[in-house]
């Protein structure tokens, strides 16, 4: 049952006025226990902000561990955000702690710095979900490239973790991949997605790329400059096969369903800061359909100085989550005056004033994912 706050607050909203009583509902707290990565993909945020990088103190990750207890709806906490969680020099504990005080968990990896002693561990302990990233079918053929050596080397531990795993008798944890389509990939998805379920890999998630420099606007493929519907046709029949595909959209869609939202999400970043989603949690710069943005890092409060509870139901964040919820914000993504409106060069605020603004986000139009787990048959995806 949720548990009620005892809070109420009144919001104006066009002609009438909206009661809303926060709950503690969160469903999944992702923590990002380091921004610091041990690769440098050109794809990704850590590149292109403005922030400098850190680790999560001890102390800091153990209260915000006793804070996540006051939330009776807590289906997972997950080690996610932009940076490699196995770079932190306490990961492991963190992994341990986690587990022992109950609750399930998850974690994004690169795969490439988690030892056959480590893999073992995880799975001894039951992890439920990691998700590994992965580009690219690896081979002989074109392992003399980094993004191949990473992807091989990746592989090799997902090969260990299905065989640790087995040994435990749990299928614990579920394994995913994480996969990010560009032009240079995009033929070779169904390819993977044969190889990943080779290897005993449970889910593949696919994402487009979010441009984070203007060279990178060429390589997408939700522009209709790539015909898409051959490789989805083959992909929906390897799903047939056992391997669950989480497909994003690969075209502008009127609909908007933000999987952060609409599974009551909260990301807390290495220094305490409280953002809504992966979005917010760092400043950089991103090319919406090649129109440049700058999205400032936006939090709701610091669990040094709150409790998650009273940031989670504090009156600015009941209301964004209410907000975005019902989608009560506009479409910059296809307003005809896009080109005209200085709403659009920020995340700050949009036109509705709504602020931070998420009306042009691509995670809202399902071109973007990340991985929201969804709990299915007794697995975690």
């Amino acid at each position: 049952m949720v548990k009620e706050v005892g809070k109420e607050y009144t919001f104006t909203l066009w002609d009438g006025k909206v009661i809303v009583r926060p709950k503690l509902d969160m469903k999944y707290l992702y923590i990002e226990v380091t921004s610091r990565c041990n690769l440098k993909c050109e794809m990704c945020f850590k590149q292109y902000w403005e922030d400098k990088e850190g680790d999560m103190d001890w102390d800091l990750f153990l209260k915000i561990l006793d804070d996540a207890e006051e939330f009776p709806e807590l289906r997972m906490i997950y080690f996610g955000g932009i940076g490699e969680p196995s770079v932190h020099p306490r990961f492991m504990d963190m992994v341990r702690e986690v587990k022992r005080r109950g609750f399930a968990l998850g974690m994004s990896t690169n795969g490439t710095l988690l030892t056959d002693k480590m893999l073992r561990e995880i799975s001894e302990l039951g992890v439920e979900l990691v998700y590994f990233s992965m580009d690219t079918v690896p081979t002989a053929q074109n392992a003399i490239t980094l993004g191949h050596i990473a992807a091989a080397v990746t592989a090799d531990k997902i090969r260990k973790l299905v065989k640790y795993r087995e040994e435990t008798g749990t299928h614990k944890p579920s394994i995913g991949v994480e996969v990010v389509v560009t032009k240079e990939n995009y033929m070779e998805l169904p390819d993977l997605a044969r190889y990943l379920l080779d290897l005993g890999v449970d889910s593949m998630l696919v994402s487009n790329l979010l441009p984070l420099t203007e060279e990178q606007t060429k390589d997408i493929v939700y522009d209709g400059s790539v015909d898409m519907k051959p490789i989805l046709d083959e992909l929906y029949k390897i799903a047939h096969s056992g391997l669950y595909i989480k497909l994003p959209y690969f075209e502008l869609k009127t609909e908007r369903q933000c999987d952060f939202d609409e599974n009551n999400v909260a990301v807390v970043r290495w220094d305490g800061e409280v953002a809504p989603c992966y979005r917010f949690l760092h400043t950089y710069y991103e090319y919406i359909f090649g129109r440049k943005k700058k999205v400032n890092a936006y939090s709701f409060g610091n669990v040094r100085e709150k409790s998650l509870a009273e940031i989670w139901t504090s009156e600015k964040y009941t209301w964004f989550r209410f907000t975005m919820k019902n989608y009560m914000y506009p479409s910059c993504t296809d307003c005809p005056l896009v080109d005209a409106c200085d709403f659009v060069k920020t995340t700050d605020i949009d036109c509705w004033g709504n602020e931070p603004s998420c009306a042009d986000c691509l995670w809202s139009r399902r071109i973007v994912q990340c991985p929201i787990p969804q709990y299915n048959f007794g697995k975690f995806y």
